[in-house]
């Protein structure tokens, strides 16, 4: 278990953008030259030695995505490659097709969700010697990390490598242009601390909420001319109204001042945007050794205030710049690893 991290009242710019500077531990599952997602669950692990020894099979249930260790997952699962997520099962569905039509497969007709959905809608895009998952997390921090404990056995059982998480959504931007796709290199909790706090056994423990920045530039790369995006740091919040300073809600128990003090002072400190999941998936990705990066477009610039302006359609063409940024970067990749031929 990583050590309790506190925050300095000095804490800079430059230690938001990297953490592991400011000397506090980055502390990572390790991953061999395999590729493999490694489980480093002790406990988990004592009962798999234990089935093998009575010669039985380990089941672990993967509640929520209503899957299990004992089912052919290496079979369905083991050429993931790239695992997208995004709010929505809409959002999910929409990606999925994407996938189809990006890589130039024919999609299956219909396109089916895989496993449980009442919670999760997951789409294994089969592309022949690669698979593209598509998978829908929830909204906030809590739902997303229960999806990603259970993706990241899936990717364990199913024996995938070198899979990579990529977040895709929309948020709320601070000194950027509606429609601005914020590739994040960081995020910070809505303190503006550079960490992902979690309460475990009655203590709270905080984790280095980074990126892969190789992962992040490879895909701000992808961008081309006709679509904008910057790299940033995101700041992810418990909460969608009073957690980012809006004005809009309930109730709001501050000053219009209080508000542009509070966005001010996280544009200067380097913050581009605002969502609900950013440091949950950089610190615990970022644990567990797997690559992962997010991909946010902003749907309003909050210096100028909190309600969406912009048409239906200028809305669906921001979601699809984020969701065509990323898929341009797997395409690009998967080619490049020779998992697709070169006139996909």
């Amino acid at each position: 278990m990583s050590p309790f991290l506190r925050l300095s009242a000095t804490t800079n710019k430059r230690e938001l953008e990297n953490p592991a500077e400011s000397g506090s531990p980055v502390k990572k599952a390790k991953v061999g030259s395999d590729g493999l997602v490694a489980l480093n669950n002790r406990h988990l692990v004592a009962k798999q030695e234990e089935a093998a020894a009575r010669g039985e099979v380990f089941v672990d249930h993967l509640y929520h995505l209503g899957l299990d260790s004992s089912m052919p997952l290496q079979e369905q699962f083991g050429k993931t490659r790239f695992v997208v997520m995004g709010g929505s099962p809409v959002r999910a569905l929409d990606v999925a097709q994407l996938v189809y039509q990006f890589m130039g497969v024919a999609a299956p007709q219909p396109i089916e969700p895989f496993g449980k959905t009442e919670r999760y809608s997951m789409y294994n895009c089969q592309l022949g010697e690669v698979n593209v998952l598509s998978i829908s997390h929830g909204m906030g921090q809590p739902s997303l990390s229960i999806c990603l404990h259970e993706m990241a056995k899936l990717m364990h059982y199913a024996k995938a490598r070198n899979v990579a998480f990529i977040r895709v959504g929309t948020s709320g931007g601070v000194g950027v242009a509606p429609g601005t796709c914020v590739v994040a290199k960081s995020a910070v909790s809505g303190l503006l601390e550079p960490f992902y706090s979690l309460d475990i056994l009655g203590k709270t423990h905080q984790f280095p909420a980074n990126f892969d920045s190789q992962l992040a530039d490879d895909i701000l790369a992808c961008a081309g001319d006709d679509i904008a995006a910057v790299a940033g740091i995101t700041c992810g919040t418990d909460c969608f109204y009073e957690g980012q300073g809006r004005l809009d809600g309930m109730v709001a128990d501050y000053s219009r001042d209080d508000k542009l003090a509070f966005l001010q002072k996280a544009h200067e400190a380097g913050v581009t945007n605002f969502e609900m999941e950013s440091t949950c998936l950089a610190a615990q990705t970022s644990r567990w050794g797997i690559s992962a990066a997010l991909v946010c477009t902003t749907l309003l610039n909050r210096l100028d205030g909190d309600q969406v302006t912009s048409t239906p359609e200028q809305l669906k063409q921001f979601s699809l710049n984020a969701q065509t940024l990323v898929l341009r970067y797997i395409k690009k990749q998967l080619i490049a690893e020779g998992l697709l031929p070169a006139d996909a």
